[in-house]
């Protein structure tokens, strides 16, 4: 953080207002405006600055410097507007710098790149190194408070919560906020603890492990030291909080990077070597969770895919020669999160074709995808992959959308065909719409 701070409590010099009524006098109201702009910015006073520069907006727009300034035109109005906005960026930016976090937050939250913004603060969040004073914890509270509550950032407001308040508070802040988000932008957040929790494991493992004379040494990797745990039927731990262990399991299911899906298969192969005593249910199909989660992050991966399937279609209750349309709206909640799942598994796996065939035949026909999950990928999009490895898949999904009268996934699915020069639609003959 800058060393510098706004001089706020500092009185201006009594010498400026005899300077600005000389300037006005002389030179006119805009050049005085322009000279006060200037020893405000000097002065690091951003608050000031900002109301200034829109009693500037006002005069080049020929509105009133005070009072109601009436209807606007389309033009006057854009160009206020722009003014106003290029004001915020003006001190929003400096407050930042100056570590002004929340102060900046309320000029930059409307005026700027939320990508810039979450930059930025990464940059400031480097200032605190070391520090542990109480400027330092004002920080960092305003630092969460935009980074992760507002969403700016919200990987780094979980590495400041972990650094600063614990495991226990970050998984419960992630439930609170991150969770609430769209699946990609939980991926990297979810990241965070993923790491967290496997670096605390490998930590706590190798310290029991050469406490019981096991030797360890060079192994740095949680399945390395799984392996030199010895026999896998032989309970392990706990070594870290099995709540946490299964929290960031249920989080980690939106990441789609494949380091972090490893790790997330370590973390549950790990789950499924603990006690018995410490297992208990999750949620949908993951209510054994350790297994429930091997399959999955396994099937993710490409690995034992066809078990890792077989798995969610049984929780799902769809029998493995199944044809045809199944009446979604017959099964249970329960059942039906374990479709989603089973199509995310194949869309992952490399096999959109496999997507598509189940999604088409035992998703809800009243939209794309059942927003449970909010990790099924759009149909279309399952479609146009699998059209690369099995022509027709286009045309399948616009019969379908045919027979279901859904005329915005037709006409999305057709501007894709277009797009990609695939003849479909009306100028092919109909198909006949099967399950998988």
């Amino acid at each position: 953080m800058p060393s510098k701070v706004p001089l706020v409590n500092t009185p201006l010099p009594p010498a400026l207002f005899d300077q600005l009524s000389q300037t006005a006098s002389d030179q006119g109201v805009p050049a005085m405006l322009a000279s006060l702009a200037d020893e405000l910015t000097r002065e690091r006073r951003w608050h000031a600055l900002f109301d200034l520069r829109l009693i500037e907006a006002r005069l080049a727009e020929g509105l009133p410097v005070v009072g109601d300034a009436g209807t606007l035109s389309a033009a006057v109005r854009d160009a206020f507007e722009e003014r106003s906005r290029q004001a915020c960026l003006e001190v929003g930016w400096p407050l930042l710098e100056e570590g002004q976090v929340a102060a900046a937050w309320m000029y930059l939250r409307a005026s700027a790149e939320p990508e810039e913004v979450a930059a930025r603060l990464e940059a400031v969040a480097a200032s605190l190194a070391g520090r542990d004073d109480d400027e330092a914890r004002r920080l960092v509270e305003e630092l969460v408070h935009v980074a992760l509550w507002e969403a700016v950032n919200p990987p780094l407001g979980l590495r400041l919560l972990l650094a600063h308040n614990g495991t226990c508070n970050t998984v419960t802040a992630y439930d609170q906020s991150v969770s609430r988000l769209p699946p990609v932008r939980q991926a990297p957040a979810a990241g965070v603890l993923v790491e967290h929790l496997t670096e605390e494991l490998i930590a706590n493992l190798t310290h029991d492990l050469t406490r019981r004379g096991i030797e360890v040494a060079g192994i740095d990797t949680l399945p390395g030291l799984l392996a030199a745990a010895g026999d896998e039927s032989q309970p392990l731990g706990p070594h870290v909080d099995v709540s946490h262990l299964h929290s960031v399991l249920r989080f980690a299911r939106a990441c789609t990077d494949r380091v972090m899906l490893q790790k997330s298969l370590d973390l549950a192969i790990y789950a499924d070597r603990l006690p018995q005593e410490l297992r208990y249910p999750g949620d949908g199909p993951f209510t054994d969770m350790a297994p429930a989660s091997r399959h999955f992050f396994g099937g993710c991966l490409g690995e034992s895919l066809d078990a890792a399937a077989a798995f969610f279609r049984n929780k799902a209750g769809i029998a493995p020669d199944q044809v045809g349309e199944a009446a979604a709206g017959s099964r249970g909640p329960l059942e039906q999160l374990a479709v989603e799942y089973l199509i995310v598994l194949f869309a992952r796996g490399g096999q959109p074709e496999a997507a598509l065939d189940v999604a088409l035949a035992h998703l809800p026909r009243g939209g794309e995808q059942a927003a449970t999950t909010g990790l099924v990928p759009p149909v279309v999009e399952l479609a146009a992959k699998a059209d690369a490895r099995r022509p027709g898949s286009l045309q399948r999904l616009l019969d379908a959308c045919r027979d279901r009268a859904d005329a915005v996934t037709f006409a999305q699915a057709l501007a894709v065909a277009t797009h990609h020069h695939t003849d479909v639609g009306v100028l092919q003959p109909r198909q006949t719409l099967t399950g998988p």
